[in-house]
């Protein structure tokens, strides 16, 4: 019991920055004051409206881990899937329309064209 209450402690100390404050060498994400591969979750906003989501996800040793999310201004989903350590995995889905259809029939036709099949992930 005393194990998961520090894993659960743990989690909550887990970092979130603005992707942006980050910077990329050599393909990974690092801290730029200390240099070192950061760890943790990050976001972007829009440019101009530090209110809105443009990405959310996490960096595990400064590459993309677990789900990632790219929205539309309007709010939709533009990408939407998982990394392991870096490689994308499982299913993605990409909406390059940020409008919806009319059509629920053409909506779904859309989402299911857009489906990218990557290696599934691995179990937790």
């Amino acid at each position: 019991m005393l194990v998961v209450g520090a894993a659960l402690a743990a989690c909550d100390r887990v970092e979130t920055r603005n992707l942006e404050s980050l910077e990329i060498r050599d393909s990974i994400y690092v801290d730029a004051a200390t240099g070192l591969p950061f760890t943790g979750a990050v976001y972007r906003s829009f440019e101009g409206d530090p209110g809105r989501l443009e990405l959310e996800g996490f960096l595990l040793d400064g590459a993309w881990d677990g789900e990632l999310r790219v929205y539309h201004p309007n709010g939709r989903i533009r990408y939407m899937g998982s990394f392991d350590r870096g490689d994308r995995c499982g299913a993605w889905t990409e909406n390059a329309d940020s409008a919806g259809s009319e059509s629920v029939y053409e909506e779904l036709v859309d989402v299911v064209e857009s489906l990218g099949i990557y290696p599934p992930c691995p179990e937790l």
